[in-house]
């Protein structure tokens, strides 16, 4: 199964991955930091954008908190994507 992803999507992928809070990247980090290291995503688009992928299986999140509080992280899908993805 193949699934479409938008520049946006991955640029969050990326971002969640190569966060400087991961030894790997399926470790979770704080949503804030994922628009830190985005290169295109604005900080205002980063939840919906994370949204989608959760959607998707690629991330996920522990709803626990509001906002920016809350932990992200790429699942087993979100894992392969990214690894896709460092190959471009």
């Amino acid at each position: 199964m193949t699934i479409h992803l938008t520049d946006m999507e991955k640029d969050v992928i990326l971002s969640i991955a190569n966060s400087e809070y991961s030894d790997e990247p399926g470790d979770p980090i704080w949503s804030w930091n994922i628009a830190d290291n985005t290169k295109i995503t604005k900080k205002e688009q980063v939840s919906g954008v994370v949204s989608s992928l959760v959607k998707k299986g690629l991330v996920g999140s522990d709803g626990q908190s509001e906002g920016n509080d809350s932990c992200t992280w790429l699942t087993k899908k979100g894992i392969e994507a990214y690894n896709l993805l460092k190959g471009d």
